[in-house]
């Protein structure tokens, strides 16, 4: 059986034992609130063959503060030096014990961050209270 035959029949079963969802938050919900930070504007860092497209809000907060201080050696780049603190981070990822390789896969930065991988093509940054 094909991983994706067996992903419909198991999203068909939870269907018939739990009913449709209710409603379901998107990605574009979560942008759209604010919780998610959309970073395909801003930088084109890469992990794993996929780039870091999206942030929390509480992440992004936090580290705004870092990237205007290193913008000046980036010609003043919010988005340049952002990108080299994501790039310099992710030279300590370790990977979960559980990742298969799909979305919700899990990569630890210390000393607190995650690296999630999510359902439009690539990683979330994150703090795990965030998760």
């Amino acid at each position: 059986m094909t991983k994706v035959s067996l992903n419909a029949m198991l999203m068909e079963h939870e269907h018939e034992v739990f009913g449709k969802p209710i409603s379901a938050y998107t990605d574009q919900d979560a942008i759209d609130d604010g919780f998610i930070v959309d970073l395909g504007r801003l930088t084109n860092v890469g992990f794993r063959g996929l780039p870091i497209n999206r942030m929390t809000r509480h992440l992004f907060d936090k580290l705004t503060p870092f990237v205007e201080a290193e913008a000046p050696l980036f010609d003043g780049s919010f988005g340049k030096a952002l990108s080299s603190i994501l790039r310099t981070k992710c030279q300590f990822a370790q990977g979960s014990e559980g990742n298969s390789g799909e979305v919700g896969d899990i990569y630890s930065i210390p000393p607190n961050l995650w690296l999630v991988r999510n359902e439009v093509g690539g990683w979330t940054a994150m703090y795990p209270e965030d998760y």
